[in-house]
């Protein structure tokens, strides 16, 4: 696990009366360990996760307060990336401050260990799995093999790049013009028959075929090059 790194906070605004001398100041420390404890008991992120916290105005003077700081957020919702953290004192002379805190997340995620081109087909050599920084990232990486290996990929993409879905596409099993196997089965036989693909069709797609022996179009599913079933 990262350590959380309790640096402090940018102030935002603040609200509050004027100090009363003997009542103290209320410490920077303790402004910022609110903030860490509100963090860790209401974030829900994936992975690891990394805190860092803009340090406050030195210049900042706040009364003492008698009972222990609330921090919260506006919207209930701890976020990877910037995200604004409110603290304030509810007893005595009052006061709110804002603060914001930085917080990144790292997953496990799977990058390419050498270049590809595009229309390439992912194999498992194309693979590494390494813990990445993915908080500015859309959430489409890919953290599970069945997302990536046998994708095409649409563009070219260096080595060390993060793979995202949004770059893969299942590559087309059969393409228009190809010759193929229809196989049909019943509870009780199975026949086989020649076709031609009309169009192109990826793993589980339906698409029309010409069967050879009838003339007849008919909808079948890809099951892999050069075979398609139907199910009537």
């Amino acid at each position: 696990m990262i350590k959380k790194t309790p640096l402090f906070l940018a102030l935002l605004f603040i609200f509050f009366a004027p100090a009363n001398a003997e009542q103290g100041s209320q410490s920077h420390e303790s402004i910022g360990e609110a903030v860490n404890g509100y963090i860790a008991q209401n974030i829900n992120l994936p992975g690891e996760y990394e805190v860092s916290l803009v340090p406050l105005d030195s210049r900042l003077n706040l009364p003492q307060c008698i009972d222990p700081l609330e921090a919260y957020t506006t919207n209930n919702l701890i976020k990877a990336g910037r995200t604004a953290i409110g603290v304030r004192c509810n007893t005595g002379k009052k006061w709110s401050i804002f603060t914001s805190a930085i917080i990144k997340t790292y997953q496990m995620v799977f990058v390419l260990s050498h270049p590809v081109q595009r229309g390439d087909i992912i194999t498992r050599q194309h693979l590494a799995i390494e813990k990445r920084d993915v908080s500015n990232l859309r959430e489409d990486f890919a953290t599970q093999l069945e997302q990536v290996e046998n994708k095409q990929v649409t563009r070219q993409l260096n080595s060390g790049t993060i793979l995202s879905l949004r770059n893969l596409v299942e590559p087309k099993l059969i393409k228009r013009g190809d010759k193929v196997v229809i196989s049909s089965t019943k509870p009780n036989f199975s026949i086989k028959m020649s076709g031609v693909a009309m169009m192109d069709g990826t793993k589980g797609q339906l698409i029309r075929i010409k069967n050879q022996n009838s003339g007849r179009l008919i909808n079948a599913t890809v099951i892999e090059p050069g075979l398609v079933s139907v199910n009537d």
